[in-house]
């Protein structure tokens, strides 16, 4: 399963590299050090919300509250430290546990009732995104501590903190899916879910458990965007879930489920970032940038659906 993710892997690096030396011959400011850094910097927050949706996909499911979660996380940390209602640490442990609270629903609701994910995960979504708005009362909450600005907006030995959150995700995110039981059932589960269930694996357990997960990646990627912008915004992450499903996609996990591997995410989510900041040095309208984000996502998609045909 994870073959197939590593080839489309392969393919997203030789497109990183052709599109990279045509934006460097545009604009020689693309391959300076410093814009490299920011690339991975703009990358982290969703880079972290794919890595969680990358195990929700793989089973076959889809995740499209993942945004909102990150908004609802950045703004309980941003809210509890800025009222002195309780320290950071155990702050960003409540934003964990609501996270994964949401995905235990929207696992056990999916699983159990076989509501479809995307019915479910929409629904979530607004529900959160409303939620948000209540907590940040309408408005954002400024005034972060320093110590909270440095995860977003700081860096350790030239390199900006968020990159440091990425790396290590993906790395656990590596281990999980390549090493352990837990990552083999859930390619088993999303591959054939009847061989899967002969072979006494709990799939409705795997689901649950694959969607709290994803919570509680969006939890973290919510509060380092709370950082980054030094601020909780009632919109924080807002659309955040199309990013995370194109860095999916781009980097080969099959939306029909079974296949795809954490490295080609990264290189996704890479490719993405390059195309986001590539237009914007090239002062591409931000109405084309949608435009053309949206045909490269659909193109990922069909080119994933007719690899999983020829399969």
């Amino acid at each position: 399963q994870q073959n197939n993710g590593n080839a489309i892997g392969a393919i997203s690096i030789l497109v990183i590299v052709i599109v990279s030396v045509l934006l460097a011959i545009r604009n020689p400011n693309f391959m300076t050090t410093s814009n490299i850094l920011n690339i991975l910097r703009q990358i982290s927050v969703y880079g972290i919300l794919a890595a969680g949706m990358t195990f929700v996909i793989i089973t076959g499911g889809i995740d499209l509250s993942v945004g909102a979660v990150a908004g609802m996380g950045g703004a309980i940390v941003a809210s509890f430290v800025t009222k002195d209602i309780m320290p950071f640490l155990p702050a960003v442990l409540v934003a964990l546990f609501v996270g994964i609270l949401v995905g235990f629903i929207n696992g056990f609701v999916v699983s159990n009732l076989n509501v479809p994910p995307f019915a479910m995960t929409l629904a979530m979504q607004i529900s959160l995104r409303g939620l948000c708005y209540i907590v940040c009362e309408g408005k954002p909450i400024g005034n972060l501590p320093q110590y909270m600005q440095d995860l977003g907006l700081g860096s350790t030995f030239g390199i900006p903190t968020p990159i440091y959150f990425l790396l290590a995700v993906l790395i656990l995110v590596w281990v999980i899916l390549s090493k352990t039981t837990f990552g083999r059932s859930i390619y088993a589960v999303g591959g054939n879910p009847q061989a899967a269930y002969q072979a006494g694996i709990n799939s409705k357990k795997v689901i649950t458990m694959v969607y709290c997960v994803s919570g509680m990646l969006a939890a973290i990627a919510g509060v380092i965007l709370a950082a980054r912008n030094a601020s909780a915004q009632p919109t924080g992450g807002n659309a955040f879930e199309t990013e995370a499903i194109a860095a999916c996609v781009m980097g080969g996990i099959s939306m029909s489920g079974g296949s795809g591997s954490i490295i080609g995410v990264f290189f996704g989510a890479l490719l993405l970032g390059i195309i986001n900041n590539g237009m914007n040095l090239l002062y591409i309208d931000s109405y084309w940038q949608m435009v053309i984000k949206g045909v490269i996502i659909a193109g990922s998609v069909i080119y994933s659906i007719i690899s999983s045909k020829k399969r």
